[in-house]
């Protein structure tokens, strides 16, 4: 396959990603302000901080994308809603999760045309957008170490 087929195809990838990022930024403000009960206050508040930094990933998506020589999209990808605090959740912490393996993708793709500050620029993106699942599976009470097991990187048997 040619370097501009690779290319265009990373163009279409990143276009689609932006895409995904403009839903997350929109979910998520939707879904703080949708939130309810005292026990949510801390996680409203960090929904709108995923909001802004989703909001700045898709600044730097837009950027790589026209620096390939694409056009950024305009277009918005699917939003899920809920009246349910624990499904709207779940819908943000799905949408991490695909975010990622989606951007592990297109690390992939950046590297093999060697573009190496852009393929950065995404793994940057990775960390945040995993934080971001980090603490969703925390708001949702998912644990990954179960009780009565020790700790995998504890020093204790």
């Amino acid at each position: 396959m040619s370097n501009q087929i690779q290319l265009e195809q990373v163009i279409s990838g990143l276009n689609l990603d932006l895409s995904w990022e403009y839903a997350a930024l929109i979910q998520y403000v939707q879904h703080a302000s949708m939130l309810y009960g005292p026990e949510y206050t801390a996680v409203i508040d960090e929904l709108l901080t995923h909001a802004e930094q989703e909001h700045e990933h898709a600044v730097i998506i837009s950027d790589i994308i026209q620096y390939l020589g694409g056009i950024p999209t305009v277009e918005v990808a699917n939003r899920l809603t809920s009246l349910s605090n624990t499904e709207m959740l779940r819908q943000d912490l799905q949408g991490e999760y695909d975010a990622i393996r989606r951007y592990l993708q297109r690390i992939e793709q950046l590297e093999a045309l060697h573009l190496y500050d852009s393929a950065q620029k995404i793994r940057n993106i990775v960390l945040v957008e995993q934080e971001h699942a980090i603490d969703l599976e925390k708001a949702l009470g998912m644990q990954k170490v179960r009780p009565g097991t020790h700790y995998p990187f504890s020093l204790k048997p």
